[in-house]
This record gives C-alpha cells, structure tokens and sequence, in this order.
C-alpha cells in the first residue's frame, strides 16, 4: 500500500469493475457502484462543479444529505482541485431554527463560493441566493468530464472541516492533503490492518463529521477498501438498522460514538438478535465521544448472542485537528477498561490503580499513537506528566492539520506550538504509552479544589432509573460558599417525581458528591452539538437565565 494522494488512488479505478460503494439512501433505495463507475461519477461532478462556476481553490459548501449524491460530488471538488467544506443538511422535523443559525455562522467562517443542496433544501439555506446548485442539476448536467485530478501539494488545504464539539463560534479546520492522506494510511494499514480482499466497511456516520468523511469515506480509498453507506437518517429512525446491514453485508469494519451503541443495544430486542451474524466483524471502533465501559460492556453483552467476537469492539482517540485518528486499542485484545482510584482521581489529578469495588471508577484504554505520530500529557506549564498524572493530551505528527481557518476567512491560523504539538484540549493520562482520556478541560468541575469530569457524574446520574441513556448533563452553579454540581436529565414525566432523589443518592454513592440541584426534563431538552456531543455551558447558561421553566421540569434543590 503506496502513500498516495485519494485522487491518485481514484485514477487507479480506471476500468476496475470490483465494488467500491454502496449507498443506502434516506429513501430507502439502494445503489452500488464499482470502483470504475465511482471513478466516473467523480470525474462528471467535477466537470459539472466546473460548470457552475466553481475553479481550483474555490471553497464548494456541499450539505452533506444523502450519501449517494454527496460522496460523488465531495470526490469530485478534490479531483478539480477545489476546497469542498461539508456541512450538515436540515433535521427531519424540529429544530429548524437552530439548524439555519448554525449553518449561517459556519457559512460566515467557509464564505463558499459555491452551495449545492437538494433542490428543497436550497430554499432553506440563509444569507444571499447567488452561487448555488442543486445534487440534481451536477447529477444530470451535460459538462465536460475533467479527465485528469487536481496535483496538490501535502501542505495545499484540501477541505475544510468544522470541528464536531465547537459550541460557540464555529472553527473550521484545514485539512490539508498531507494530513488526509498520513492519517488514511495510519488508519487503514497500522490501526485497521486492512485487506481489500477481505474487508467491507459499513457506516451510517454524518458525512459532515470526521468521523464519517474520514472514516469511511476517504481513509478506506487509500487501501482500496469498499463501503456501504446508510444515509444518517435511517438510522435516527431505526438505529437496529447498523448491526443489520454488518450481518447482511458482512461488515467487518465500522464504528460510532458511544451513544450510538447505547441506542443500538437498547433497541435490540431477542427477536431482533435472532437474525443477525456478526461474526464477520474484526473491528467495532467507539470514539468521537467520552467512551463509558458500562455502555461497551452492555453492547458486547447483548450482541455476543450474534456472534460478536467481545474483541472486535476497540475504543479509539482522535480530533478533527488531526484529521481523524490519534490511536486504537489494539486489534484482538478484549475490551479492559483501566481500574482506578477516584478519589485520587479526583483528588490529587492521579489514575491510581484501585481493587475496591466501591472505591474505583473505569477508564478506557484507547492504545497507543500510530506510528510516526506522538503523544503527551502535560501540566499546565506544559511540562510532561509522568505515566498515570492526569493533564492535558497535546500530539504530534503528519496527521496533524494546517490550522484553522482565520478571520480573513482566506488562509488557515497554525494551532500548534513552535515545535508541532497541538493542544487537544483533553484531559487524560499514559500507561506504558498507552492514552486513557477522562474528559474536557473546558468542562471539568473545579469543586473545593478538585478536579471532577462531568461525564463521571452524567454517567452515575444515568443509572437512575427513568433517566435516558446520554441523556443527563452536568456542570456548576455558584453556591453560598462554593460552587455546586447540577445535574439536568431527560426523562419521561412519568419518572420525574423520582428521578432527582434517585440520581442524588446514585451520586452521592459511587462519587462522594453532593448535588446543588437536579432537573428533570422532557427527552429532547439537552442541547447538544451536530454530533451529539453535550452542550455543557449552553445548558448551565439556560438554567441559570431560567428557561428552563418549571411547567417542563420538577427541580429538586437541596
């Protein structure tokens, strides 16, 4: 497997009948094509992109809707040497308002000189109705074919990508071709191990996230490795329909943030697991997301019935600002999450290895960088932490991006210090070179002192019964002496009345913490970000103004 650039690979496909992707779209319908035919696709996009006006180094907006339009078209803007920025399409129902404002500010930092949309969603796009095309016109436009790709330079930005977990003013980051293609390689051949031969991918990932454009888009060309993709809204309304499609396909590799296999475990029922086979999947990678060993434990659990092998489920590192991937577990090794003590946790910012029952809380083992990339806790002066100091992850190495773009909007700002490292922002600890991560530094809970990682909390908190899995929030208020932890969780009225008591005593037994308050609302009130991700602050922001108003809760305060 040679380091070349996508298009490079693309170019290969020439008269190559194997498959390369299937689509399954939002419809329902589904389409293949082999790695010829996807060629072809690509090539027409790009002369159709061309057509409309778009040039090499224009930035194309292309709304990431269903897969079988905006792969092609994404493919297509690399190949003539444009900047494609994916962006996410409109929910189904609700939340339209937060969806236009969004998009607005994401389309402010981008400033594209192109969007392409579904035709009814062209509509629905804010700011100036110049400079826009339908996937409908580029799949049926009679332009040139552009024959040969774009040749870019590593440092040339090759698309812009805006990072999963922003919750205020959208950051795009610059991938450059560099970075894409070091990380598809380090994926595919050094965390994957991946044969052409053998192998079939299946994601139904957003394609305007890293995770799903560099997953299982653009990491699996650089091995030659085909795809089925589920447009993201077949699984929003049927979440069993990720472990079937592995069992129909025979998948072997795919992956998803943590809540996506707490929904998948909880809408698998016996009759369900009856007609699956997944025996044929190696590779179950869980990252995007603060990773819970009990929600790993319970998915392995369930499906084993299936024939899941408990070692094929990998948790995993990585960022946006490094493409993708930072580290996988190691393949073949069953799921350990690393044992500790949390009060020294807690306390004293040390993962201390803990036997007591009561006393230890678990971290995941997200193994060891790719080879070539680097990583290392630090404390706040940026001096290294030794093995099992908690601080900040910073890493290093060619997958590590351009930048963000700046406030020009026209070049990309370096987040790296003088020496390359990037600041990840994460907080965690090594074990013999092995990363374990325990949560933000922007969200962690600073009580009388101590560090607290809300996720230890919102997990505690959502094993109150009636409380959604992913679904409680926690962050603090200020308090007559100190600050106090709140917990806001989502649950059906009917539990309302008993969830504040119960989440408090769960708490207060596994963590030692006492709760200012506990809110419980209505499943649909968290705010979270396009992938899911908790928005801490803006909840803490909403309780504290008082929007959350009390015919929608039952708040039970010390």
């Amino acid at each position: 497997m040679r380091d070349r650039w996508i298009c490079s690979v693309l170019e290969s496909y020439d008269g190559d009948h194997s498959l390369a992707h299937r689509y399954l779209d939002g419809d329902g319908r589904t389409r293949e094509l082999s790695r010829s035919a996807l060629l072809g696709e690509v090539r027409a996009r790009a002369g159709a992109l061309t057509a409309c006006g778009a040039r090499p180094g224009s930035r194309v907006a292309l709304l990431a809707e269903n897969p079988g339009q905006f792969v092609p078209a994404f493919l297509g803007a690399l190949w003539a040497g444009m900047v494609p920025v994916p962006l996410p399409p409109p929910p189904a129902v609700g939340r339209r308002t937060a969806w236009s404002e969004s998009l607005g500010a994401s389309l402010s930092v981008a400033r594209p000189d192109l969007v392409v949309a579904d035709e009814a969603t062209l509509a629905l796009i804010p700011g100036p109705s110049a400079h826009r095309a339908s996937y409908e016109f580029l799949s049926s436009a009679s332009a040139p074919i552009s024959s040969a790709p774009a040749v870019l330079r590593p440092d040339r930005i090759a698309y812009l990508q805006f990072s999963s977990g922003s919750t205020g003013r959208p950051r795009a980051v610059a991938a450059t071709a560099g970075s894409v293609t070091a990380n598809g390689v380090a994926i595919m051949r050094h965390g994957l191990a991946a044969d052409p031969r053998r192998d079939h991918g299946v994601s139904w990932l957003p394609l305007h996230h890293d995770m799903g454009l560099v997953g299982f888009v653009l990491a699996p060309i650089t091995a030659g490795v085909p795809v089925t993709l589920l447009a993201t809204k077949l699984f929003v309304r049927d979440p069993g329909i990720w472990m079937r499609t592995v069992s129909q396909v025979r998948g072997t590799i795919t992956g998803a943030p943590n809540f996506a296999y707490a929904l998948a475990t909880r809408r698998t029922g016996h009759e369900q697991l009856d007609g699956l086979d997944l025996s044929s999947a190696h590779t179950l990678l869980c990252g995007g997301e603060p990773i819970s060993p009990r929600t790993l434990r319970h998915f392995t659990e369930v499906h084993r019935a299936a024939g899941l092998d408990p070692a094929a489920v990998r948790p995993c590192y990585g960022l946006a600002e490094s493409t993708l991937a930072v580290s996988f577990a190691p393949r073949g090794t069953a799921f350990r999450p690393d044992r500790v003590s949390w009060s020294h946790l807690r306390d004293h910012d040390r993962a201390d290895p803990c036997g007591d029952e009561r006393e230890a809380v678990e971290v995941v083992d997200c193994g060891r960088p790719f080879p070539g990339h680097e990583a290392r806790v630090v404390d706040d002066a940026g001096e290294r932490r030794a093995d099992r100091q908690v601080g900040e992850v910073w890493v290093r190495g060619p997958s590590v991006c351009g930048g963000y773009v700046d406030d020009t909007g026209t070049g990309s700002a370096p987040f790296t210090t003088d020496d390359g490292w990037l600041r990840t922002g994460d907080r965690g600890y090594t074990v013999d070179g092995r990363l374990h991560l325990t949560g933000r530094l922007k969200d962690v809970l600073i009580l009388q002192g101590r560090n607290v990682d809300p996720q230890r909390v919102e997990w505690a908190a959502e094993a109150a019964h009636g409380v959604r899995a992913g679904g409680a929030v926690a962050f603090t208020r200020p308090g007559a002496d100190t600050e106090e932890v709140v917990v806001i969780a989502e649950c059906h009225p009917r539990h309302s009345e008993q969830v504040g008591s119960t989440v408090r005593e769960i708490v207060s037994l596994r963590l030692g913490l006492s709760l200012g308050d506990v809110v419980a609302v209505r499943p649909g009130t968290l705010a979270k970000t396009t992938s899911g991700k908790p928005r801490r602050q803006e909840m803490r922001r909403r309780y504290l103004l008082g929007h959350l108003h009390p015919e929608n809760h039952q708040s039970h305060k010390e």
